[in-house]
């Protein structure tokens, strides 16, 4: 497997898309200092999995994209691709099969790195394992970038041992180490957890053990209940359905007895319909006499009672008549003593009014000395409040000024302390170097700024040639381009009209005829109308000389189309077509005209005419000296593009050369200006300080003095606060005494207040009763206006009633009489209709006692009849209850889930109801006896086993996986072991040969720090012809290259990576030493690919081919690649 191409886009330096090949065995990168060559190198330990930016020169992963430049913008994302051909197979069995393996790898501004393997994406461990023990990767022997040289030779043991792992192909084994013993780790931390829950678990069987067989008993019990109380339904239901068969019987019997009397009664029933026929016959006889004797009854008794009305009512008016009569005499009497009342009420009512109006003057007058009294209150009232709060308010102030008094003093005792910590400081100010060291920066940073001024002006005058430079640049690339744009545009029109005149490169069809005229300007047209199939004429150099073909040079007639044609042949009968403006037809009078053809094209002859075609676009002749004219602009075009590029060329080069004179110049002008900003930076860091300190010492001398003022002020308040605190405490004292006399006096107002308080109650209440006596005498003065009123009232009422009745008797006298004579005839009429009532009785009485002798012997058998009915209700109730209750028996039967016929079959012949109920309660006691059951311990144990069973499985997997893993340990340590001493011992064989090769003498070789094979370190010892040193870093930098370089050799004879990159390991060495570089390279390189950066001309001649690193561009890299077979060979021609 080697490596065929790298490709690279926005990688650092080298934006564009670069595709850099490696054909040959032997490549040398060349290019100037910052071009970016590194780049390449570490373009290659990125994609191969490098994650330390660091390693990368840089601070953060995100840095390997190119961040812009002068003229170019930042981009998005980098990425860079690297092929193999793999013709020979690959270290990994997994692409043994492929001919390419091509390894990409992303990253993008947000972080994000992606990695894909033939276009697939895959993991970065993915990438690795292909390379594990081949020697690549991002930081093996086979990289070796600057500085690592000295680095590797001066590495730590176990830092060198590394090396040896990978050529020994024991990178692969320690990562599968690392992954087992993390499996191993992760395996005891399972096994350790797996134990924990297995003991907990169980602890937890042990417990649900004897919770089990407490559920197993119970359900046991349960069952046996649930069987019992099944039973015992069912001896139930047995004892019910016998006594509801029993009763069953009765019924029937019942039934039977229920029949024959209802038989024999429908007998009787047609003898008493007879009978009830002929009674029924009687009582409408009897029925209608005595309607007819009820209505004379009803008019006899309706006369009657008219004359009993009117001789009530006669009476009636004669008795109030009587009773208004002594009604008239005792409203005269009740008149007569009401006035009498009314009198000495009026008396009375008058005495009330005076006594009520005394008292009211006399609460009137109290209540005013009760208002004063109040006042008086109030104002002791609000003095004693306002001396209680004056004497608050003061307490509070005496409180205050206490407390500030306190606090004064605390502030008095911080400020000393400040005071003092202030001259501390103060003295530390003071003793301070900083200003000295300000002005050494100061003239640092002048001497600095004056090489930058004149680095700058050297830049200036730099950048404004360039300038010139670069319009002079651009003007001739875009002379080229619009030549070259204009050559490309008149080669495809050449081409095109060529395509249509059927010309090619090989063959111009020099005999068409369109090749022999020249036609004057204008009539191109008009003569290949003429000739209408131009295209398909040709003429040989025979027919040239012949008649038929004339010369155009040969005299013609005036006004013949010929003479149009400034040179070459035509056919003859051109020359007898007359040309007219106008179509003149009179030209055909001469004979020798056939045709005449107007200016538009339109051909005329003898009786006949051929219109005229205009179409420009297909006329060959217009096209063929088209063709010419773009033939001679071809060749001007070209001549300018030559002098165009010559230009353009020498405008490059002095371009070129001015940009590394403007970088340099840059360059310098950024270090200088890095170094100013140093300074400056350095410098305003001190002025800072400088400042800092003054105003520093500036504020702390302020805060000083403004603090011992801060202190006179406070001891000035303290004195104050001291004197108002006296003055406060004997104001409370006199105040005091002030509050003590005004509560006196409040204590007095309230008492008066409330004496006269009271007095005005007792005189309200006498006000009151006044009041009251004062009403009721007035109520009953006019009740007994009243009464008077009514009396006279009554008086009238009876005397009017009294005559009113009079009148009412003189008129009920007259209807009587009638009423009299009416009573005797109906008398007459209703003692003759008895007479005949009296005969129709007796012949119904004698109907029907014929029918209720029928009827009481019906009646008898009907009783029976119903006595028998009753009983047989009743037995049919007793049966359905007897019935109902067998289903309720059985009804437990579906909450024990219980079927009968199950029951049935399975009850026992010696079990009854009484032996099964005491059976029960003893199961009922057992249950009760066990308490509180888990029931579902049983579940739970079975689980609970279940997974201890699992668990112990599991124990015993994780056992076995220790076991294996360890197994693997033991063996991967024991295949390292093997390989890495037998490693050890060719690479040192390989190095104590090839050191020498390489000095020219002296030896050197490999030795282990220890015994221990698996952690022992490498060290180096190295001694050049004529030293006895000591130890290797006494070596100087060119011995210690070649020592490396040594070793690393020594290490590809074992183990020849795909290819070894070099980036200037030959730069400590001499002219000799890099001939003996090269030659040992040009060695290896029969079994290793080479790819080395170079800037010695011995290295560059040893390369089979020479890849620059250009960056006319700033900031954007370029590759330009040279063959060196292919070079001597134009040299040489």
């Amino acid at each position: 497997m080697r490596l065929s191409t790298i490709k690279l886009a926005g990688f650092k330096s080298f934006v564009e898309p670069t595709k850099i090949p490696f054909p040959d065995q032997m490549t040398c990168v060349v290019g100037p200092n910052g071009c970016g060559k590194s780049n390449v190198i570490d373009a290659v330990r990125w994609v191969l999995g490098e994650s330390s930016a660091k390693n990368l020169r840089g601070d953060a992963m995100t840095d390997v994209i190119f961040n812009g430049s002068t003229n170019r913008k930042a981009i998005s994302q980098a990425s860079v691709e690297l092929v193999f051909d793999n013709d020979k197979g690959s270290p990994s069995n997994t692409f043994a099969d492929r001919n390419q393996i091509a390894i990409k790898r992303l990253v993008t501004r947000d972080g994000q790195s992606l990695y894909f393997l033939n276009g697939s994406k895959c993991r970065k461990r993915d990438i690795t394992d292909i390379f594990l023990g081949t020697g690549l990767g991002p930081r093996s022997y086979a990289i070796i970038e600057q500085g690592m040289i000295s680095r590797l030779i001066e590495s730590k043991p176990q830092e060198l041992r590394v090396f040896l792992e990978e050529a020994a192909g024991v990178s692969k084994y320690k990562e599968r180490r690392r992954e087992t013993q993390t499996r191993i780790k992760s395996t005891r931390e399972n096994l350790e957890r797996l134990l924990d829950v297995r003991k907990e678990l169980q602890s937890q069987l042990d417990k649900l053990a004897v919770q089990s067989v407490d559920a197993k008993k119970y359900r046991e019990l349960k069952a046996q209940e649930r069987t019992l109380k099944g039973q015992i339904a069912v001896l139930k239901w047995q004892k019910l359905h016998q006594q509801q068969l029993e009763k069953s019987a009765q019924i029937k019997k019942l039934n039977d007895q229920i029949l024959f009397f209802k038989t024999a009664n429908s007998g009787h029933d047609d003898v008493l319909a007879s009978l009830e026929g002929q009674v029924q016959a009687q009582q409408d006889k009897l029925s209608d006499a005595q309607h007819q004797q009820h209505v004379i009854h009803t008019e006899l008794t309706r006369a009657e009672q008219q004359q009993i009305n009117v001789k009530q009512q006669t009476q009636t008016l004669k008795q109030n008549l009587i009773k208004l009569q002594q009604r008239q005499i005792q409203s005269a009497e009740v008149k007569s003593q009401q006035q009498i009342v009314c009198e000495q009420l009026n008396e009375a009512l008058q005495e009330a009014s005076e006594n009520a109006l005394i008292c009211e003057e006399q609460v009137s007058g109290l209540t005013h000395e009760l208002e004063e009294l109040l006042a008086l209150k109030q104002r002791h009232h609000t003095h004693w409040q306002a001396l209680c709060e004056q004497q608050q308010q003061l307490n509070n102030n005496v409180q205050q000024h206490s407390s500030h008094i306190k606090q004064t003093q605390q502030q008095i005792d911080h400020v000393n302390e400040q005071i003092d910590q202030l001259t501390v400081q103060l003295s530390e100010l003071q003793s301070s170097d900083v200003e000295q060291q300000l002005i050494q920066q100061s003239q640092q940073t002048q001497t600095l700024t004056q090489e930058l001024a004149a680095k700058q002006t050297a830049h200036t005058h730099c950048s404004a040639k360039l300038e010139v430079q670069n319009e002079r640049v651009n003007n001739s690339q875009k002379q080229y381009s619009t030549l070259t744009q204009t050559i490309n545009e008149l080669k495809a029109s050449i081409t095109g009209l060529k395509s249509t005149l059927g010309l090619n490169e090989k063959s111009e069809r020099t005999n068409g005829l369109f090749n022999q005229l020249s036609v004057k300007e204008g009539f191109e047209l008009l003569i290949e109308q003429a000739l209408k199939s131009l295209e398909h004429l040709n003429v040989s150099e025979q027919q040239a000389d012949n008649s038929v073909w004339p010369n155009s040079d040969k005299r013609m007639p005036a006004n013949s189309l010929a003479t149009y044609i400034t040179s070459g042949v035509y056919p003859e009968h051109l020359a007898r077509i007359a040309y007219s403006e106008s179509g003149d037809l009179a030209i055909l009078k001469d004979s020798f005209y056939t045709a005449v053809m107007d200016e538009n094209g339109a051909l005329y002859g003898r009786n006949w005419h051929v219109s005229a075609d205009r179409n420009a676009e297909n006329s060959l002749l217009l096209k063929h000296k088209q063709l010419q004219d773009k033939a001679q602009q071809l060749t001007n075009a070209e001549d300018e593009l030559q002098q165009v590029t010559h230009t353009r060329d020498e405008h490059t080069a002095e371009q070129i050369k001015l940009i590394n004179e403007q970088s340099e110049l840059k360059e310098a002008i950024h270090e200088l200006a890095q170094n100013i900003a140093v300074a400056g930076t350095r410098s305003d860091m001190l002025k800072q300080q400088v400042a800092h300190f003054k105003l520093q010492l500036e504020k702390l001398q302020q805060q000083k003095q403004q603090l011992t003022n801060q202190l006179l002020q406070l001891n000035t308040v303290l004195d104050e606060q001291v004197a108002q605190f006296e003055v406060l405490n004997e104001q409370q004292l006199n105040l005091t005494d002030e509050v003590d006399a005004a509560n006196s006096l409040r204590s007095q107002s309230d008492k008066s207040y409330s004496e006269a308080l009271s007095m005005l109650e007792q005189y309200k209440t006498q006000a009151h009763q006044a009041t009251l006596s004062e009403q009721k005498a007035r109520s009953e003065w006019r009740l007994s206006q009243t009464k008077l009123s009514h009396a006279e009232q009554e008086h009238v009422s009876a005397s009017e009633g009294a005559q009113e009745l009079l009148n009412e008797i003189e008129e009920l006298l007259i209807p009587e009489q009638e009423l009299s004579d009416k009573i005797t005839q109906l008398l007459a009429q209703h003692q003759k209709g008895e007479q005949a009532l009296v005969l129709l009785q007796k012949e119904l009485t004698q109907a029907k006692e014929s029918l209720n002798t029928k009827q009481i012997s019906l009646k008898n058998s009907q009783g029976e009849l119903v006595g028998l009915q009753e009983q047989h209700q009743k037995l049919t109730i007793e049966e359905q209850s007897l019935v109902i209750k067998a289903q309720v028996a059985l009804d437990p039967l579906e909450e024990l889930k219980q079927s009968l016929k199950a029951i049935l079959d399975e009850l026992p012949d010696s079990l009854n109801l009484s032996a099964a109920q005491n059976q029960l309660t003893g199961f009922t006691n057992q249950l009760d006896k066990l308490g509180a059951v888990n029931l579902a311990a049983i579940e739970e144990f079975d689980l609970a086993k279940a997974r201890s069973d699992y668990l112990d499985n599991q124990l015993d997997d994780l056992t076995k996986a220790l076991n294996t893993l360890e197994g693997a340990i033991r063996k991967i340590d024991s295949e390292t072991k093997t390989r890495f001493k037998a490693t050890f011992d060719q690479v040192n064989e390989d190095f104590a040969e090839l050191f020498p090769k390489v000095f020219g003498g002296g030896s050197a070789y490999l030795e282990l720090t220890s015994d221990d094979l698996l952690e022992s370190g490498v060290s180096i010892m190295a001694r050049p012809p004529g030293k006895k040193n000591s130890t290797i870093h006494l070596l100087s930098g060119g011995e210690k290259a070649l020592t490396a370089l040594s070793l690393v050799f020594s290490i590809f004879r074992l183990n020849p990576a795909p290819f070894c990159m070099l980036d200037e390991v030959d730069a400590p060495l001499d002219d000799a030493n890099v001939v003996r570089f090269c030659r040992l390279v040009e060695e290896m390189s029969q079994s290793v690919q080479f790819i080395y950066i170079s800037h010695n001309k011995i290295a560059m001649e040893m390369a089979g081919r020479l890849t620059g690193v250009t960056m006319a561009e700033p900031g954007v890299s370029r590759m330009v690649a040279v063959d060196i077979e292919q070079a001597v060979q134009l040299a040489h021609a």
